[in-house]
């Protein structure tokens, strides 16, 4: 399937424009593309777009399981834990190269990280990752592995635990 997941309530700050317009040129080469929005009720006069609106926290998991692929491409991102989640869902990423979101997005190994606002770039990377099932799936499988690792409540908590025993001595 070539589901594209945006999660988000925030339309405009998250870059939902943005993934709107390249989404329209994503439709040109990928005619059997898709895009679920979810957390938000943006109007999008595009085919294939499912507008799902917020829903329960336990109930997003389902969005997940069926997209192929997470885009954001955030304007303003402080960390971003829709990252994790997707990641944790084995999906690859398109985001924008702002604030952590390069923390989270190797570029090639877990999803690819676009300018702020380049259009072209982000349906370009989106069409290029639709093509290639595979890779998507390599991604995804490298984003999982990374955020168990890095980002599980135990990892989390024994590294705040060594900076608070640090900070102590």
């Amino acid at each position: 399937q070539k589901n594209i997941l945006f999660v988000g309530m925030d339309w405009e700050r998250k870059g939902g424009p943005e993934l709107a317009a390249a989404f329209a040129q994503v439709l040109k080469k990928h005619p059997d593309a898709s895009l679920t929005v979810v957390g938000c009720t943006p109007q999008l006069p595009l085919p294939n777009c499912r507008i799902v609106g917020k829903v329960p926290v336990h109930a997003v998991r389902q969005y997940y399981e069926q997209a192929a692929l997470f885009c954001l491409p955030t304007r303003r991102e402080p960390f971003g834990f829709v990252f994790i989640e997707a990641m944790l869902h084995q999906l690859p990423i398109v985001a924008t190269r702002i604030g952590a979101v390069p923390d989270l997005i190797t570029d090639g190994e877990n999803g690819y990280t676009v300018t702020p606002g380049d259009i072209d770039g982000l349906a370009a990377t989106l069409s290029d990752l639709l093509a290639q099932p595979s890779h998507c799936r390599t991604l995804g499988l490298a984003g999982r592995r990374r955020a168990q690792a890095e980002y599980s409540w135990d990892r989390v908590a024994q590294r705040l635990r060594s900076h608070i025993l640090a900070a102590l001595h």
